[in-house]
Order: structure tokens, then sequence, then C-alpha cells
């Protein structure tokens, strides 16, 4: 059975895409779906296999496609940090049929997407946080994404967890004061300290406040000058641009040429006033001395680095704003 065509799939802890195009470029299918991070499926594992096979299966079905006529598949899934996280996948996605794909956190997609010839590094900033290389010679590394053991300082949940730390510290730990504590408590209705801690907890627990929304806040405080927005804003500038550096410099990136740099994930993507970006830019120059780079925002789907990075693998070598456009429209 001929093998003409190539499949691209970004699973992340919110929603997941799968793009299907032909060896002449011309878009097949697009599926969506919900989240694919096996951390955030109750089922764990075998949760994503029932879901990760049905997805790919029901897509393929619909187009009138088998997994036989795939030349060439590349899954970038939220939660393959480890070899034995990639392992356990791997193993479901030859059992759906696939035979010849990579598989990769999705952090690695913001690569082929949006760095010039698919070399360069991402960093993601959505509802994880994470950075992630491929250098001249394909070799692939991940620095963070797995929470409290590297110290994760970004992702959906740091900012609001920092600023409910910091208005907790004010009240009642002597710390200074931050303008995001009478922005929550107009937002929680309450007058002091004695009727915060009730409050907040329990609108949490009931999701009336969620985390998107002290995000949110923590920004805002960001823009009106908040110094101790500021201090955790930098803090996570910090955290980036050492990953950045350290892939930059342990990996084959020549230092006479012109670094690519991607940002994507909503908090990089969809922060108005650009401080977050600003900081980072410094950071990394502190650390790379001298050296050019090219810092920008993912403007396409991650799903179109899948697709992109799987034609270059099966040899269709399928342009990556041709790939980019049929998915934006």
């Amino acid at each position: 059975m001929e093998k003409k065509y190539v499949l691209g799939i970004d699973g992340g802890g919110t929603k997941s895409h799968l793009a299907v195009f032909d060896r002449a470029g011309q878009f097949i299918a697009l599926g969506k779906h919900g989240p694919l991070n096996h951390e955030v499926l109750e089922g764990s594992f075998a949760q994503l296999e029932q879901e990760l096979s049905a997805f790919i299966l029901e897509t393929l079905n619909g187009a009138g496609i088998t997994p036989d006529e795939i030349a060439f598949a590349v899954m970038g899934i939220a939660g393959v940090d480890t070899k034995k996280q990639h392992g356990i996948i791997k193993a479901m996605v030859e059992r759906i049929g696939l035979a010849d794909f990579i598989l990769c956190n999705d952090a690695f997609l913001g690569v082929p997407a949006g760095c010039k010839d698919g070399f360069g590094i991402c960093a993601i900033n959505g509802t994880g946080a994470s950075i992630a290389a491929i250098d001249h010679q394909g070799t692939m590394v991940q620095v963070g994404g797995i929470g409290d053991i590297c110290n994760d300082c970004g992702g959906s949940t740091w900012y609001g967890t920092k600023l409910l730390g910091a208005v907790y510290g004010e009240l009642f730990k002597c710390e200074p004061k931050t303008v995001m504590t009478e922005m929550l408590f107009e937002r929680l209705g309450v007058n002091g300290p004695l009727d915060y801690v009730e409050s907040i907890t329990t609108q949490i627990e009931e999701e009336t406040v969620t985390f998107s929304e002290l995000n949110m806040m923590f920004f805002d405080a960001v823009s009106k000058g908040d110094p101790m927005a500021i201090s955790f804003l930098q803090e996570s500038a910090e955290y980036y641009a050492g990953g950045i550096a350290h892939l930059a410099m342990s990996l084959d990136f020549p230092a006479d040429k012109t670094l690519y740099l991607t940002v994507a994930g909503s908090v990089f993507v969809k922060e108005k006033t650009r401080n977050l970006l600003d900081l980072l830019e410094a950071e990394i120059k502190k650390r790379l001395p001298g050296r050019s780079f090219k810092l920008n925002k993912l403007e396409t789907v991650p799903v179109s680095g899948a697709a992109y990075w799987a034609s270059k693998e099966a040899g269709f070598l399928l342009s990556i704003d041709v790939i980019s456009k049929s998915l934006a429209s």
C-alpha cells in the first residue's frame, strides 16, 4: 500500500489537534480533541491509550485513510518527559498501527513551527512550563516541564500561586504590601484578613475563582508597577533565560550564527504588556553576551510544526507556510 500521507499531533494539557497532509502538500484532515496528557487524565495511561487511539483512528477513518498509508507521523504529547513515559506511550502508538513516527514532548513542536529550518529553541509558557531544543545535528533536549522537581517558574498556575502567596504574606507574615491584596479583596468581596482565608479557599474549591483569572490579575498588577509582582516576573524570566542559555551553549548551535528562539503558550503569546518578553530578552543577553539571536512569538498552531517535521522525515519536505495557511483557514 502506498504511503502518501503525513500525520502530525499536538497533544496538550487542555486541547489537542491532529493534522493530515498528502505528499503534494494538500490538506486532508484536521481533528480536534481535549487533553492528551496522562497526568491530567483521571485514568492516566489507560485512559490516554483509549482516547489517543480513538482520536487517531476516527480522524483517519473520516478521511478514508488507514494507518498503513501514513508515511510518517510526528506526535508531540504533553507528559512525555522521561524515557519511561516515552516507552509506555510509544507502545500505545505501535498498537494503534503507526509504524514510522517520532514521539516527543509537545514543547518540541514549537521548533519546527517557529524556528528557521526547524532548528532552534522553543520556550513554552501555557498550561505547563518547559524549554525544548533541536540542534543542527538533530539532537533533542528538554529543560523543565516536570514541576517542582525542576522548579518550573511558569505555566497555568504558577503566577496565580505567587499572587496568593504574596497576599497571604502581607496579611499574616509581615511581608511587603502589594496591590494584589486590594485587587483580590475586591474580587472576593471581603474587607479584611479574617474573612480572606475562608473566602479564597472556598472559591478556589468551588472554582468560582480560577487560576486563569488569578494569572490575569497578576499581570494586571505588573502593569500597575507592583514591585512584588514584578519581582516574580523577573524570577520567571530568569528561569526561562537560564534554560535557553544552557541549551544554546551545550548543543550544536554555532556561536557565529543567529540562534532562533520561539516562545509559545498562552502566557507568552497573550501577555499584552510584553513585560515578561522584555525581561526575558534582557536576561538572555546577560547569559549569552554578544550572541546574535532572534526571538519571536509562535504565530501558527503547534500541530503545523508536527506536520512539517513529519513531511521532512518522509522526504516530502512541505512548506511550513503552506501548512500553516491551510490550518489557519
